[in-house]
């Protein structure tokens, strides 16, 4: 065992008293403002919405300002997204403190890498729990596969920072990104938008709100965005006669197979209202379908060197070309010469090349997600101080992606898999207001239950291993939970939470040879998976998380907070077994948060300053271990709880409006991420290591200003920065996995005319041109390759929109 002595429990009231000071600190220039002045404007400026519109953000079960909920949060309204040109979920890390939302890398699939304050999940598989829960609609989604959504019509993004295990409950350790979808309120109106840009991008929006009837009102919008690939795909023996490969293109595009990273989405939702005025009674129900047939994430080599893979030469299994930097394309370059077809001789423990002769095996390159879901809320007014609240939701989505994972014409892993996730979520929360409002309190229940189904075709030539593999997960999970909010003074409020969850996952194997038959002793390929067809395990537990918490307003624009919270990330069983004694179950990681805040306004509101310190206590991590000597086969690839570490980290977060129409807003990020005990060496992580995604430093900024002409047009230009410092996207850290620190620039320029039904908008983002990795995938000691995923080059766009 290899560890490091804690010091937590000793330092954990330190703690806590220190973080209080140190937001009494930063709360400073706040203190001299006279309190005629801080009541003077009723509107609250918030450090996303600019100061123009007051946010109001339901985390704690009710509808509070941002700037009094005791809880880091990072809340953007509609329009800020729009100015930022955030789409997707993949962009709202760029502009929140501590957060890293990104694509996953290409073996993943159609999914998200989600980590918040350094804990998450990057691995779609479903026998793995996500990190950070995505909610939409307060409906929990819970996989990280198809959760790169778009962010179309929204009202708002909320996006909480720190372990959220008492009030959103199902693995939200490191933080919650909830997205909440426009609402009809029987204004009527809507939208047209149209947009192009780069790569013959073609996005279509459009919205539209009625009445119904008295009471009933309906919201329909729907999106199209289609965009060719920015990402090519190389004929590596069209661009290299007489290398020893033929041209296997068409010769219809000259060298060039086809692309990735190209986007070919549609989507459409329904919102339906019954609010009729004076009624207790308020129902909620939205529907939506997408389908996105777009390409598979680009996917680069970067690094090759494995001479028992070579290309294929029929009769000599030692000839050919090796598997080597030949087939890495320019180190800026955005393309490859990935096939997505089978092809190779493997001289290494493999006697059977015809099994893999060129042509056997053709992937798809893409990355296809077909959903739809339905939900519906109801909220019910008891009395004046008490009302019951019903969000039921059901949820499907189906996907198929194909892998090329050596991005060559040689083929050393290949795979193509579908995916489908259906879920079914029930939460009832009654809340009351008791003692003549000095207390608010919600209790209530969470019911999910989802069937998932990864299936399709792997290949593994140097493992010999060419199989199908069907494999289903039931995954289940209840709980219990209340808070607690008591009034003590006009200015002090006391928190508590307490939640109970109960966990079961089963796992069930499916493993065939190529003509359905299960693997056997004596099949030349997939002999080591013998017996894992049929076989299954089920992990189940629960789990009690609390939170307890005071917050105090020192005036009415200054308030200050300190917490203690914990949260866990479920269990699961290992879905990579090789033999059945293989086939273990883990238990969850587990979290409690020390944390210190404050949000402030100041100068005349013209200044917001939010920000948090806070300790982490990470306990039995998820590690995965390379090493199984008691197994049939002793290498492996086992999850297991084989880790302790302490996560330190600050976050500020501010809005500068020195004039009318002019702001300026930014934020800053810090995280210290130390091992404190590894329990299991077969993991191969090292006490000086740190976990995947984590930056020591985020830092963002953004400056706008509305010029108006005297026709009351107007006229905006605005710039935003972001910066991220160097990160690993493995828990054995290397060099082969290290992403180098970036900065990145987007612009945009709109016109928008007097009566705002008309504007234009002219934007680049990545301003100049950056190279950089959004994910890498390394496995060099078992196959001698590192792929990495390049985030977009310099794209323009012009967007005409019409308000009405």
């Amino acid at each position: 065992m290899i560890y490091r002595v804690r010091a937590y429990h000793l330092r954990a009231s330190a703690f806590l008293a220190a973080s209080s000071a140190l937001a009494l600190g930063f709360a400073t220039p706040a203190l001299a403002q006279d309190a005629s002045d801080t009541a003077a404007e009723s509107s609250s400026t918030t450090a996303q919405n600019f100061g123009s519109n007051e946010i109001v953000v339901t985390a704690q079960f009710r509808e509070q300002n941002l700037q009094d909920t005791p809880i880091a949060i990072t809340a953007v309204t509609a329009d800020t997204l729009e100015a930022r040109s955030q789409e997707s979920v993949t962009d709202l890390g760029n502009y929140a403190p501590n957060v890293s939302l990104s694509q996953a890398s290409g073996i993943q699939g159609n999914s998200v890498a989600a980590f918040i304050r350094g804990i998450g999940q990057s691995d779609s598989s479903f026998a793995l729990e996500p990190g950070v829960g995505v909610y939409i609609d307060d409906i929990y989604y819970g996989t990280t596969f198809g959760a790169v959504m778009d962010l179309t019509d929204l009202e708002r993004v909320e996006v909480l920072r720190g372990p959220q295990g008492t009030l959103s409950g199902k693995n939200s350790v490191g933080g919650a990104v909830k997205l909440y979808t426009s609402e009809p309120d029987g204004t009527g109106g809507g939208f047209v938008e149209a947009k192009y840009g780069s790569y013959n991008r073609i996005d279509l929006r459009a919205s539209a709100e009625f009445t119904i009837a008295d009471g009933l009102y309906a919201r329909i919008s729907g999106v199209s965005k289609t965009a060719d690939g920015f990402f090519d795909r190389l004929d590596y023996g069209c661009l290299n006669p007489g290398s020893g490969f033929p041209t296997t293109g068409t010769g219809t595009d000259g060298c060039k197979l086809g692309t990735e990273g190209g986007q070919d989405m549609q989507a459409t939702r329904l919102a339906l209202r019954y609010a009729p005025y004076g009624s207790p009674l308020e129902i909620n129900v939205r529907a939506d379908y997408s389908t996105n047939n777009s390409e598979a994430p680009a996917t680069k080599l970067v690094y090759a060197d494995n001479p028992n893979v070579r290309s294929y030469v029929e009769g000599d299994p030692t000839a050919g070309v090796p598997f080597d930097s030949r087939f890495i394309t320019g180190p800026k370059s955005y393309s490859s010469y990935s096939t997505y077809a089978a092809g190779g001789n493997y001289t290494t423990n493999f006697g059977f090349p015809a099994q893999f002769a060129p042509g056997t095996f053709q992937a798809s390159p893409t990355s296809s997600v077909e959903s739809w879901g339905v939900s519906g809320k109801i909220d019910y007014e008891l009395a004046d101080n008490l009302s019951l609240t019903s969000i039921t939701g059901y949820r499907v989505a189906d996907g198929t992606s194909g892998i090329d994972y050596d991005g060559s014409p040689i083929a050393l892993i290949q795979a193509e898999f579908g995916y489908r996730h259906e879920q079914f979520t029930q939460e009832l929360r009654l809340s009351a207001q008791l003692a003549d409002g000095l207390i608010d309190t919600t209790v209530g229940g969470f019911y999910y239950d989802a069937k998932d189904r990864i299936n399709g075709r792997q290949h593994i030539p140097t493992s010999m291993l060419n199989f199908i593999q069907d494999d289903k997960v039931t995954n289940r999970s209840a709980s219990v939970f209340g808070h607690l909010e008591v009034h003590a003074t006009d200015r002090l409020d006391l928190v508590g939470g307490l939640r109970y969850t109960d966990d079961k996952k089963t796992y069930n194997f499916g493993r065939s040879n190529l003509d359905g038959t299960p693997p056997a002793p004596t099949d030349p390929t997939n002999f080591i998976l013998v017996g894992l067809n049929g076989q299954k395990d089920t992990f189940s537990g629960d789990q009690i998380d609390y939170r307890v918490g005071l917050n105090y307003d020192l005036t009415d624009d200054v308030m200050v907070y300190a917490q203690v919270s914990t949260g866990f990330k479920g269990g699961g069983v290992n879905p990579t077994p090789y033999v059945p004694d293989q086939v273990q179950t883990f238990g969850p990681e587990k979290i409690t948060t020390y944390e210190g805040g404050f949000k402030s306004r100041f100068l005349d509101r013209a200044v917001t300053l939010n920000g948090a310190v806070f300790l982490n206590d990470y306990s039995d991590i998820q590690l995965v271990r390379y090493q199984c000597p008691t197994s049939a086969v002793p290498a492996c690839s086992i999850p297991s709880n084989a880790g302790d570490a302490e996560i330190f980290g600050f976050e500020l977060e501010t809005v500068i409006e020195p004039a009318r129409g002019f702001s300026i807003d930014g934020s800053l990020g810090y995280l210290d991420f130390d091992y404190t005990e590894i329990t299991n060496p077969a993991t191969m992580v090292t006490m000086d290591m740190v976990a995947p995604y984590i930056s020591k430093w985020q830092a963002s900024a953004g400056v706008q200003y509305a010029a108006m002409f005297k026709s009351g047009a107007t006229l905006t230009p605005r710039v935003d920065w972001s910066y991220r410092s160097s990160f690993n996207t493995n828990s054995i850290n290397s060099d082969y996995n290290k992403i180098d620190g970036y900065s990145l620039f987007n612009a945009r320029l709109t016109f928008e005319t007097a009566d705002s039904n008309w504007s234009i908008s002219g934007a680049v983002t990545n301003v100049f041109d950056k190279f950089y990795y959004v994910a890498l995938a390394e496995n060099v000691n078992s196959y001698g390759v590192v792929t990495g995923n390049p985030g977009r080059p310099r794209e323009w766009s012009l967007t005409v929109r019409r308000e009405f």
